[in-house]
């Protein structure tokens, strides 16, 4: 797997001072983008997309004074879930970039402050601005402001064009150049994840002491790439440079399943993350995008549906925005992977609305504490049928599940109401709840009792004048802990139970209604 790899020496020209050469623009223009181009960059040849691609930024004068082939004629931008890729087209008929110091650079606004110059700020623990410079030859560098670089890869990675006439090192035959910035090596904010990127493009001139724009777009343009992650439990660790992905591939460095961000979705509410967000009980990304406060609203086990192994479940499952095709998994063995049999749900179209599915529970399933799933809606067949991976539009959802709902029952004695169930041991305690209202979530309700494994609760005086309707309700609770860092907990909620129901009403003597 490919990633960036902190360098303190290049084997070029110092591109140092680039940050400074590039001054801020007023002008502010979005490219409407309607969904993800992909661009291949990895060989000699301009990726043919790029003709339908509209262009961000085209000039046309041929300016006086200025090489044509360090001349910045036609400018262009696209994204994926993967990268940014970037097009520059010279003046010049056969070639572009002058010289070993020229250089094409796109400079991302990662803070949003109308500059392309801040650095990082590594004792404050701030993050500055990225400069994506394109050289001369097969190399292109990730620059933080602060004089440390990244490669964004290989160094094939952007090759200007058709190369047959000089062969290796030899003169390039091509007026235009493309590049791209992969996702997992740009700062999170430079990913348009929470509001777009400015961008802006220009050609510079790199010397020993200095650098001058040589030539700049006239705007500044936006990169508004909203993506959505999964967030379960997904460690990475680090040997010599390169990473080794562990438990469920969620983040962007493991190729974690992500979608760009579009009208369809599960549930009612989706948001926008890095692709560094996870733990261990799936609830990492729930408040990170315009203070929704959680977006995990479109799948879960159906109320009060008892799960048996070697037999059936039940999901419910909403659909927002259009229909689509929904892929789910249950990490039923806890191996911390999602396998090939665990695939519960395959290519399930779904029109937009409410939907209760039935589900198979392979044999030897305890149910004896919570299991990871994930499920994907995407808006084609064969988009979301993997665990991990990229689409543009619908959602990915990770949950922590505690499946099997408790079975309360009711009585009354005297002025009280008694709630009893059995204990489940996929909980550590369970807790009765009631409302007013029927159907009602849990969470705004009020707690019957203290929480327990005793399996009942009292809710004491409440039978009697004046005539009652309260509806109950229990569910149970588990901490887990961090795996990395063991001060950290996290609840799980169970599946709710059925509700139950005190109805009392006043009889009014002679009357028939």
């Amino acid at each position: 797997m490919k990633n960036s790899i902190p360098i303190s020496i290049i084997k070029r020209r110092s591109a140092l001072s680039v940050s400074f050469a590039i001054i801020a623009i007023l002008l502010v223009s979005l490219v409407a983008l309607a969904d993800w181009t992909s661009i291949n960059t990895d060989d000699d040849q301009i990726d043919p997309n790029w003709a339908s691609v509209t262009p961000a930024y085209e000039d046309d004068t041929n300016d006086a004074g200025i090489q044509d082939k360090d001349e910045i004629k036609v400018a262009k931008y696209v994204f994926d879930g993967d990268a940014i890729y970037f097009f520059m087209e010279s003046w010049d008929a056969t070639d572009i970039l002058s010289s070993d110091e020229m250089r094409a650079v796109a400079a991302l606004d990662c803070n949003n402050n109308g500059t392309f110059d801040d650095a990082d700020d590594y004792q404050q623990g701030t993050k500055g601005d990225r400069i994506i410079v394109r050289y001369n030859y097969d190399q292109v560098i990730v620059y933080d402001g602060s004089g440390k670089n990244s490669i964004a890869g290989d160094p094939t990675w952007g090759d200007p064009g058709d190369n047959n006439a000089g062969g290796s090192g030899g003169a390039w035959q091509n007026p235009q150049t493309e590049w791209k910035a992969p996702l997992q090596n740009l700062y999170p904010e430079c990913r348009g994840i929470k509001s777009p990127v400015p961008l802006a493009f220009s050609i510079i001139q790199v010397t020993d002491s200095d650098s001058t724009v040589i030539s700049q777009s006239d705007g500044t343009y936006l990169i508004d790439n909203p993506i959505d992650f999964g967030d379960a439990k997904n460690v990475i660790t680090w040997y010599w440079g390169s990473p080794t992905c562990h438990d469920y591939n969620t983040k962007i460095l493991c190729s974690g399943p992500r979608h760009g961000i579009s009208g369809l979705k599960l549930g009612e509410i989706i948001d926008a993350d890095s692709g560094e967000l996870a733990n261990d009980a799936a609830q990492a990304d729930d408040s990170h995008y315009n203070g929704d406060p959680n977006d995990e609203d479109g799948i879960a086990p159906t109320e009060a549906i008892t799960w048996t192994a070697a037999g059936a479940g039940s999901l419910d499952v909403t659909v927002s925005g259009g229909g689509g095709y929904l892929n789910c998994w249950i990490d039923w063995d806890r191996s911390e992977t999602f396998d090939s049999g665990e695939h519960l749900i395959s290519e399930q179209f779904l029109t937009a609305g409410d939907h209760t599915l039935s589900v198979s529970v392979p044999a030897g399933v305890t149910f004896d504490g919570p299991y990871m799933a994930r499920c994907r809606l995407t808006p084609g067949s064969g988009q979301g049928n993997t665990p991990t991976g990229s689409v543009w539009g619908g959602e990915v959802e990770d949950h922590d599940w505690l499946i099997q709902p408790v079975t309360p029952a009711i009585s009354i004695s005297g002025a009280d109401v008694a709630l009893s169930w059995t204990h489940l041991t996929q909980n550590d305690e369970e807790q009765a709840y009631k409302s007013a209202a029927p159907y009602f979530d849990v969470t705004a309700a009020t707690a019957v009792g203290a929480a327990n494994t005793t399996g009942s609760a009292t809710d004491a005086g409440v039978v009697g004048t004046p005539s009652d309707v309260i509806f109950y309700k229990v569910v149970g609770h588990k901490t887990i802990t961090d795996s990395e860092d063991s001060s950290i907990t996290y609840t799980l909620t169970s599946t709710p139970s059925k509700e139950l129901g005190l109805f009392e009403f006043d009889l009014i003597p002679g009357s028939n209604n």
